[in-house]
Formats: C-alpha cells, structure tokens, sequence
C-alpha cells in the first residue's frame, strides 16, 4: 500500500523517528539591571494664554503728498525701490511760482534801495521819522514774501519723509497733484509691529511696556512683542481695543504676515516633565516610569513643548516617579538601580 507516493513502512519509520525528538521549552533571557535617574512628578502652577490674532505692520507708514499744487513732471520713484530720508520722488511744475519769486525779489531790492535812501537822508532831516519807519516796514514784508516764495519753489521737489520703501504709486506724470492727493505711500519695513485687537475683557490686563509671546507664520523664531500703543477706546462694531507690538528685527519678518500673541489669563495646575523624557513611536507618546526596581513603558497623552518641558495630559499623575533621560537600552520590565 503507497500513500502519496510512499511505502507504508517509511511514513511509519518517519513518525517515529519525530515522536522521538523531543526539545525543552526556552526560558527567557533575564534582563540585566541598569542604572538610571529618576524624578516624582510634580503637579505645578503654569499660566494660561489667550490667543489673539493679528497682522504684522510697519512702524512707520505714510502717504507722501506735495506741499504745493501743479502738475507732476516727473517721478523718479517706482514701488519697491529703496529710498533715504530726503530722497526726491517727483517734481512739480512750478512756473507760476517762479515767476512770483522774481517778482517778489524785485520788490525786495526796490525796497532794499528806497531804505537806503531813506536813511542816507535822515541825518540832514529831509525824511521824517515816519516815512523810513515805513520804509523799513515795507523792506521787511519784501523780504519775507521772497523767503515763503522760495519755501513753495522748494516744496515742488516732494521728498521722503524717512527712509524706507515705496509701496505704491498713486498719480501719474501729468496729474495734478495738491497737499490733498497723495502721490506716493511708502514704509519702513525694519521696524515692524503686530497689531492685534483686544476684547474689552481682556484689554484691561494689558499695559505699555508689557512683553507678550508671539508667533508669527513664517518665522520659525521665538519672538517676544513689547506693547507701545494702546487704544484709549473700543471700536464701537467689534468692542475691541487697537493694541501693537514692537517686534524684533528678524529678516523673516515682513509686513502682512499673520501673526498671534499669547496674553495670559489665569493659572491652571499642570503636570511638566522634560522633552528627553518622553519617547515617542509612531503616533503614541510613551513615558518610563519606576515600578518599585522595575521599569515600565506607559502610554501619555502630551500637549505643548516648550523652554524644553513637555505636559503631560493624561497617563501620568502627580507622586508617580518617572526616569529622565531613559537609555536606548532600557526595555519594559527591566530591573532599575538607582544612580
């Protein structure tokens, strides 16, 4: 009789011969002690932040204008470009004006000679008093029309008012330009504030000169804003107050990002321990803890990091003694010593 091919007395033969095979169940192997530091968990006090958003904006922003009224004819400045304080931008037409500083000169020296006249004639008595007292009068209201003219001439060169750069051109050569129409707006972009608005809860807590957390999206930075304005009123729509915050120079930095600031509020207890103590694989957070001599791996729930501690939500409760900085090595269950 064949089963499969082979003769009944060699499947009878390779039965027995693993029957009689037998091996000892292993043992396992016994983790060696090792030695590591460990800390009771402390439940303590730490603050809690409002969040409020906001938008980082130049210190210093304006809408350049010309003192006088004329023509624009010419513009030497185009968005973007870089300017110092003094800078000309464009240039009226002024024609007009000069024409009036000629004239006004020419009064002046007509003036200048009929006082000197004047007096050359006073010592013999043929002026009266009076007579070069106007004149002097005259002479001075010369001089002074020549100094406001010359002013207005100057004023049709429109200059930057501080160094920075500018943003947008809002007339064109050809347009008539007057101190009500602006031609250029321009900022200074190195001194930056994040402008946030402050329900009215909350704006009473804050004060000049307070220095608040601050992230902006872009800026991978720790940043901290010094408060230098504070709305005196509520916006009557949102009942929040305009506050801004003096940002440090980062070259990150610029102007429209979004930004939030963190104003604390109250207290909460909370549970801290250090970032190196928490392990984390996968999507779960793990924390060793000290069982008596034994370690053990415990799951956490862990929320913000931050100056280098890590809180811990859930899984872990105040008196329970965890390690710090736990070895590579160390494994769930290992016998511990004490450093």
């Amino acid at each position: 009789m064949r089963v499969k091919g082979l003769p009944c007395c060699l499947i009878s033969t390779l039965l027995l011969s693993s029957c009689g095979d037998h091996h000892e169940p292993t043992s396992p192997v016994a983790l060696p002690e090792i030695s590591v530091e460990t800390k009771v968990v402390e439940a303590e006090e730490i603050p809690v932040f409002a969040e409020v958003v906001g938008t980082v904006r130049p210190r210093k922003e304006a809408r350049v204008a010309s003192k006088v009224t004329g023509r624009i004819l010419e513009m030497t400045a185009i968005p973007g470009k870089r300017v110092e304080e003094g800078d000309v931008l464009a240039r009226i037409e002024v024609a007009e004006l000069k024409a009036a500083l000629d004239r006004a000169e020419a009064a002046l020296n007509q003036a200048d000679r009929d006082l000197a006249r004047y007096r050359s004639v006073a010592e013999t008595g043929a002026v009266a008093k009076a007579e070069i007292e106007q004149a002097e009068s005259r002479q001075r209201m010369a001089s002074a029309t020549v100094a406001e003219t010359r002013i207005q001439v100057e004023n049709a060169s429109v200059t930057a008012p501080f160094s920075g750069t500018v943003t947008r051109k809002l007339l064109e050569p050809g347009d008539f330009a007057s101190p009500d129409r602006a031609i250029f707006a321009m900022e200074d972009s190195s001194l930056l504030q994040l402008e946030i608005n402050v329900a009215e809860s909350l704006a009473s807590t804050v004060n000049l000169e307070d220095e608040f957390r601050i992230e902006v999206a872009g800026a991978d930075a720790d940043l901290n804003g010094e408060v230098s304005e504070i709305s005196p009123s509520a916006d009557v729509g949102s009942r929040t107050f305009s506050i801004k915050l003096d940002l440090p120079e980062k070259e990150e930095l610029r102007a429209g990002q979004f930004g939030r600031a963190f104003l604390p509020r109250a207290n909460r207890v909370a549970i801290l321990v250090p970032e190196s103590s928490v392990i984390s694989r996968g999507q779960m957070d793990y924390v060793f803890v000290a069982a008596g001599k034994t370690a053990r791996l415990r799951i956490v729930r862990t929320g913000e990091s931050r100056e280098g501690r890590t809180e811990i939500l859930s899984g872990l409760d105040g008196g329970e003694t965890f390690i710090l900085n736990p070895p590579v090595e160390l494994q769930d269950g290992q016998p511990l010593v004490e450093k």
